[in-house]
């Protein structure tokens, strides 16, 4: 769904790597070269805001950058109403703890109608609905600066498939001190000879 070619080195992730949410057993292996409180947000399901908070014990508030409905694509799945494309960016003490960008497929006219005839919020859409989505990690990776994930939330008649990039020295000590970085997809992607990807045959997903 987000526009970037595989790079090597290409790794796979365990093939029941899933629903994590929906499983009784608390079992998950995610490849070498992250750290415990990376694996923690990196498996966080739809959360990211609420842990980084808890971690630095602050207030973690989202800036919007882009919140728009946008064409359905000409081979979009017929029971798609609606497409709605979202970038955010999660920010502590004014720096950027997270760059988020998502689309949001609807396929269910109450949700429709919530979202277009009472302002519900997008990124409110699970809340407000008081659902649990299903989660899906599609894949994850680092860079030289950033760690990233991209994976899906699903309910029924809601679809969003989103693409998360943090800093890598986001853990460092200190780090809400130091001078705050620009963190986002498009800055890594003009590093691509060091992006690691994980499962890429499941990118071209919508």
């Amino acid at each position: 769904m987000f526009d970037r070619p595989p790079t090597p080195p290409i790794l796979r992730i365990p093939g029941h790597f899933g629903d994590i949410m929906s499983r009784r057993d608390t079992s998950l292996s995610l490849p070498d070269g992250f750290s415990g409180f990376e694996r923690i947000l990196l498996t966080a399901n739809g959360n990211l805001q609420r842990l980084i908070s808890a971690y630095f014990n602050k207030t973690v508030s989202v800036k919007i950058l882009e919140n728009v409905q946008v064409p359905l694509k000409e081979d979009e799945d017929p029971s798609v109403i609606a497409r709605f494309q979202r970038e955010v960016n999660l920010l502590c003490n004014d720096k950027i703890v997270c760059n988020a960008k998502s689309q949001v497929l609807i396929k269910d006219q109450e949700v429709f109608d919530l979202v277009v005839e009472k302002g519900v919020g997008i990124g409110q859409i699970f809340r407000y609905l008081d659902k649990l989505p299903s989660f899906e990690l599609h894949g994850l990776g680092r860079t030289e600066k950033t760690f990233w994930r991209e994976y899906s939330l699903k309910i029924s008649g809601v679809d969003c498939r989103l693409l998360e990039v943090l800093p890598s020295s986001l853990f460092d000590e200190n780090w809400l001190e130091k001078e705050p970085e620009e963190i986002s997809w498009d800055v890594d992607a003009k590093e691509s000879d060091q992006l690691t990807w994980i499962n890429p045959d499941q990118q071209s997903r919508s």
